[in-house]
């Protein structure tokens, strides 16, 4: 049948068209996601600088640990971590005291009679006196002196001790000093001593390398005397 003209159809008119998405709308929540994660950023940058001043926090954020390898000599009551690359070599006796030597090269430990010429050691030398070998009282107020006594005493090369203080190692008394080692074959070296109060005995321990590598090893110097542990035997 026909329509009637003028009559309106029987079926629905189209939907009307979905609405234009607003493009301001869509750069304006982009930038605000971007404000978002760079504040998050940031957030993580400051806690990672303060984490040891918030408990908890430094189990999430754990320091790296350098590498090294464990030296151990319970005889002689001395444990320490020491650089991967290093050699050492030890001996001695509870006796006549024990000689632990830790250097950056094999060749350093074959000839342990001169400073390096390059490279780097450190000698842990166990009962070296007693405090009754010395015409002073030997405790932790005076371990300065022993340390002076020492440097002089024993060593013929060294010039005045510098940046001189004592502190403890291990809950013992301690005293270091930074000196510099003249050497008849090469350049001056540098002289890294400490002298530690053990019961009745005293430890030295001595790090050395030429002056001009001085920068290059003193870190590690203090990572290993940091690691350091002094007990009885």
């Amino acid at each position: 049948m026909e329509p009637i003209p003028g009559s309106e159809p029987s079926f629905p008119p189209p939907p009307p068209p979905p609405p234009q998405r607003s493009r301001k709308g869509l750069w304006i929540g982009l930038g605000i996601a971007a404000v978002v994660l760079c504040l998050c950023c940031a957030l993580v940058v400051v806690v990672y600088i303060f984490r040891q001043d918030i408990p908890g926090i430094s189990s999430l954020f754990p320091s790296p640990t350098p590498a090294g390898l464990s030296y151990t000599n319970p005889p002689a009551g001395i444990s320490l971590t020491y650089p991967t690359t290093w050699h050492y070599s030890d001996s001695g006796d509870a006796t006549s005291g024990y000689s632990v030597i830790l250097a950056s090269s094999a060749d350093i430990l074959n000839d342990t009679s001169n400073a390096p010429l390059t490279g780097a050691a450190m000698a842990i030398l166990t009962n070296v006196l007693t405090p009754t070998d010395l015409s002073f009282t030997v405790n932790a107020g005076s371990m300065g002196k022993v340390l002076d006594y020492i440097a002089t005493t024993y060593f013929g090369n060294l010039s005045q001790g510098q940046k001189l203080h004592t502190f403890t190692l291990s809950g013992l008394p301690a005293a270091s000093g930074i000196y510099t080692m003249a050497i008849s074959n090469g350049s001056p070296a540098t002289a890294y001593i400490i002298t530690v109060l053990r019961n009745s005995e005293i430890i030295v321990i001595l790090c050395v390398s030429p002056q001009t590598e001085w920068s290059q090893y003193q870190s590690t110097f203090d990572w290993m005397v940091n690691s350091m542990s002094i007990v009885s035997p």
